[in-house]
């Protein structure tokens, strides 16, 4: 797999996992759903921006060459 390729489908994955998070809880009045619903949408973020991150780097590195 390309690197691009693996870094669309990371991009992919983390608004999906934000999606996830960010649905309606009708029937989940749990805490622990809310606390699942913080994990999810922590790794969205995390998982986007370690793949903004690295293109960030791979961007400074084009520019060096």
């Amino acid at each position: 797999m390309r690197c691009q390729d693996h870094t669309s489908k990371v991009m992919e994955l983390s608004r999906e996992l934000l999606k996830i998070a960010d649905s309606q809880r009708d029937e989940c009045d749990h805490d622990r759903c809310l606390l699942l619903d913080g994990v999810v949408r922590d790794c969205g973020w995390k998982l986007r921006n370690a793949v903004l991150h690295w293109q960030n780097e791979i961007e400074i590195l084009h520019d060096v060459m």
